[in-house]
């Protein structure tokens, strides 16, 4: 119990690999379209789940990565540069992707809606690097 920070970390990394399965998801559910296949009610309730919890499953990222970054902080008393730039990019691409629903403009949503996808990537990369 004494390292609840590391517990947290998990819970994030598990959190961004759910958030992770969207895109893929959506190229998946993509290609039955394309080729005129109806997709399988499994695929479809899974894609329709993530679609539809996509937002909270964000916020509890952001949320178990905050908590991890304290605790471990207290623990040990340093902050890796590595987990520091995941977080932040953590965050980033929270409020950005706040700031997709609020968007009116179609061509800000779009370059906005690629800048969240691209700090998706980012964040993959990060958390990798920071957990190496």
């Amino acid at each position: 119990m004494e390292n609840f920070g590391g517990l947290f970390g998990i819970l994030g990394l598990i959190f961004i690999i759910y958030l992770a399965s969207r895109p893929i998801l959506e190229v998946v559910v993509g290609r039955y379209s394309q080729k005129g296949k109806t997709v399988p009610d499994l695929l479809n309730k899974v894609y329709q789940f993530v679609m539809n919890t996509h937002r909270y499953a964000g916020f509890l990222a952001v949320g178990s990565i905050v908590l991890h970054f304290i605790l471990q902080y207290q623990q040990y008393g340093i902050v890796p540069v590595a987990g520091l730039i995941a977080g932040l990019l953590l965050v980033l691409q929270s409020l950005l992707g706040f700031g997709l629903t609020k968007q009116k403009n179609d061509e800000r949503l779009k370059k906005m809606a690629l800048l969240h996808r691209i700090l998706g990537v980012l964040i993959i990369v990060a958390v990798l690097v920071h957990r190496l």
